[in-house]
């Protein structure tokens, strides 16, 4: 099939429809998602705007709809590789032209020695994580380095890796995934997934905050739309879109946009792992506002009734009171590591809110009756 395409009026069509479904009444649409009927996207859309279906009532229905026991959870803790970034995005910390931030990056034994140290602690999923920078030998240097982070996390025994490096050329994946098993179809063994952020479908707010600079290697919103496609022809099975919650003012189009992309990569029978963070103060930025808790978790019920084969994934960017709210629905809580395996990137991208050890965070959901995959709780040590 081909790669996907976003067209914005069709968007803008879905959301009209369904603000006239919310407008004239869900009461219908309720029955049927509590009963367990599927929706379609105009309808998830209706859910999301009725004034009359209170954010509880959305989450009892979704979580009528999870699975008996649980919560069923996966985790995996990011690490960055460096923070220096040429992409000019308005709201992130590591934008190039943030003076205010400390840029470096691992070497090798640094990253590997970082690796040592979650795998220690019990974790056996890992985001490998960079800035985004222009063709040249920087580039070459920083994709060389995330093929060689991917390679040694799965060495190691790490059984879950998320590469979020930017959007890649054709020639770059082969570069990223030479070292790494293939099953006899030519499709990459382990599971990699593939991390690109959207961050909005609205064209206009993307250029608005992502630039229009042609030497801006963020800036090509097509390109980035078009990655999860150039990651499944490369061999990949595995996807992690995501929108920045509070960059588009119009939640409901983001919403009908992230669910058409959803939907083309299921059709590429891709894994798909969505997230949902929100937009927080970062280094060199004004503090900015994100949604608030109630339309957050609107969002993750509407997914989780809606796109029950899709896992959506949270962070300790959440106070733990919010992932506490959104645990019983969502299928992957991400812990920041608070010391011993990280650099001093607390500022780096957005503000991180709960400052627990992994160790407290995952062991309050698994005293609580959650399982929780990729965290071998019963290896952890006591202290880094």
């Amino acid at each position: 099939m081909g790669w996907f395409h976003l067209e914005g009026d069709v968007v803008a069509a879905a959301r009209r429809r369904a603000a006239s479904l919310a407008a004239s009444g869900v009461a219908e649409l309720v029955a049927r998602a509590a009963h367990g009927d599927d929706l379609n996207d105009v309808e998830l859309a209706g859910l999301f705007l009725s004034p009359r279906l209170s954010t509880e009532s959305l989450i009892e229905i979704a979580c009528g709809r999870r699975p008996a026991g649980g919560p069923y959870l996966e985790t995996f803790s990011p690490l960055y590789i460096t923070n220096e970034c040429d992409a000019e995005c308005r709201m992130c910390g590591m934008r190039s032209t943030n003076t205010a931030l400390v840029r470096e990056s691992a070497d090798v034994p640094t990253v590997e020695a970082q690796l040592d140290i979650l795998h220690r602690r019990g974790l056996r999923g890992i985001a490998i994580l960079s800035g985004e920078y222009r063709h040249g030998t920087f580039r070459r240097t920083m994709i060389a380095r995330a093929a060689h982070a991917v390679a040694a996390a799965l060495a190691r025994g790490f059984t879950h890796v998320l590469i979020n490096v930017g959007a890649l050329e054709v020639e770059e994946y082969a570069v990223l995934l030479a070292a790494v098993p293939r099953t006899a179809d030519g499709s990459i063994g382990p599971q990699l997934t593939m991390c690109t952020f959207q961050e909005t479908y609205s064209r206009d707010v993307y250029a608005r905050f992502m630039g229009t600079n042609r030497d801006n290697p963020r800036s090509d919103f097509e390109r980035r739309l078009t990655n999860f496609d150039r990651a499944r022809d490369a061999g990949m099975w595995a996807a992690n879109p995501g929108v920045l919650l509070g960059l588009a003012p119009d939640v409901a189009s983001e919403l009908l946009a992230l669910l058409a992309h959803v939907r083309h990569l299921r059709a590429r029978d891709m894994a798909v792992y969505v997230s949902l963070p929100r937009l927080r103060k970062a280094s060199g930025t004004p503090s900015a506002q994100g949604v608030d808790d109630d339309t957050l978790a609107r969002l993750v019920a509407l997914l989780a009734v809606g796109r029950p084969d899709v896992k959506v994934v949270i962070s300790t960017r959440e106070s733990p009171e919010m992932q506490r709210r959104l645990v019983p629905m969502i299928g992957v809580l991400t812990p920041y590591t608070e010391t011993g395996a990280r650099f001093d990137l607390e500022a780096s991208q957005f503000e991180v809110l709960d400052h627990r050890p992994i160790e407290e965070i995952l062991g309050e959901f698994l005293a609580a009756g959650a399982t929780i995959d990729r965290f071998e709780a019963a290896r952890r040590t006591s202290s880094p």
